[in-house]
């Protein structure tokens, strides 16, 4: 059974948000409205999330983490403490003559962000914005997200590279130098003993369930 939402009484919950069942809201998070905020999630003290924000069922967003107007987060996923995403390549706070405070609403400017389901987001990163973070992805801590990340791709640094694959449980399941993994037509996870092959860079799942070793 599904238990109820919890929001924390120090947490600032706007109109027009939509939270589910079995979701914790904790101290000091601020959610503008309208936002959504799936079953099951867990929104850790501290984290800001703007209006217009989509956050699906089963998603973890630690302590201090700034989702902005523009990101879509998918089911399952994970983003740790410090992340930080953005909207805007080339933000100023005034007009060209410095004589006006340019408005916050989301404009031509404003580009966005998918997280896809599955997806880890290690602590301290920085997510640019007109991107997609792939299905199982994870990005390392304190990288600087600048290009997409294909699905069940391992990144790291500033800007973020590809230097690895990872499976569906996070465990590393091949590690390579030059920016492409190399093509495998049976690559397995000793983790969890699930299966995917890798073509022209792109990994394709063989057999999504792991086996239990008896």
């Amino acid at each position: 059974m599904t238990s109820p939402t919890f929001v924390h009484p120090r947490a600032d919950v706007e109109d027009g948000v939509e939270i589910g069942p079995g979701t914790s809201v904790w101290a000091d998070v601020h959610v503008r409205g309208p936002a959504r905020i799936g079953q099951d999630c867990i929104i850790g003290e501290k984290t800001y999330i703007a209006y217009g924000v989509d956050v699906g069922d089963r998603v973890k967003l630690n302590a201090f983490v700034y989702v902005c107007t523009g990101v879509t987060i998918e089911r399952a996923v994970m983003v740790a403490a410090g992340t930080i995403f953005t909207n805007d390549r080339f933000p100023r706070a005034t007009t060209a003559d410095l004589t006006a405070l340019r408005p916050s609403d989301p404009d031509e400017d404003t580009l966005p962000t998918l997280v896809r389901e599955g997806a880890t987001i290690g602590a301290g990163c920085v997510v640019g914005c007109g991107l997609t973070v792939g299905r199982f992805a994870m990005v390392g801590m304190g990288s600087v997200v600048t290009r997409s990340v294909a699905d069940f791709h391992l990144v790291v640094g500033n800007p973020a590279r590809p230097i690895g694959i990872v499976c569906r449980c996070g465990q590393p399941i091949l590690r390579f130098d030059d920016g492409a993994p190399p093509d495998r037509d049976d690559l397995p996870c000793d983790a969890c003993g699930r299966r995917f092959a890798v073509t022209a860079g792109a990994v394709r799942e063989l057999d999504s369930v792991a086996r239990v070793s008896t």
